[in-house]
């Protein structure tokens, strides 16, 4: 019993590191601007800066929302304040939302920083209007 009960949780652990198909540094993040492909295809002035501390969403009515965040190798089951501002590496975006006290998790599916596109994977499932897949492209500097 012990033995199907340890390769459960081995083939569980390992679907679960699945997702996040690529790890980056928070170095390949800060000072970059992205947007969603829908908004780049738009001509939204909408957009997504990376500080060192914050992912900063800049609204096309000039109003902005700061979000902490941090990069995993693994899911979280809660936000770890404590690697915001870090240098971290991880094949998964965790950003917090500290008016909704709820924290979202990206896997990183693709990321090519040369040709200007990051591809992520919505990992909560609760998250409603959300697509599964979200494409972003960098914005020139």
């Amino acid at each position: 019993m012990k033995k199907i009960l340890f390769t459960f949780y081995v083939l569980l652990a390992c679907a679960n590191m699945a997702f996040g198909q690529v790890t980056i540094s928070t170095s390949d993040l800060i000072g970059t601007k992205w947007q969603l492909l829908e908004d780049y295809e738009s001509h939204s002035s909408e957009y997504y800066e990376f500080t060192k501390n914050a992912l900063i969403w800049h609204r096309s009515d000039n109003s902005t929302f700061s979000y902490p965040y941090y990069l995993s190798a693994a899911i979280p089951t809660t936000f770890d304040s404590t690697k915001v501002g870090i240098q971290t590496k991880g094949c998964y975006f965790i950003e917090y939302n500290n008016k909704m006290d709820y924290f979202y998790c990206d896997a990183i599916m693709s990321f090519n920083k040369s040709a200007g596109k990051m591809v992520c994977k919505v990992m909560n499932n609760d998250v409603i209007g959300l697509s599964e897949t979200v494409t972003y492209i960098l914005m020139k500097q």
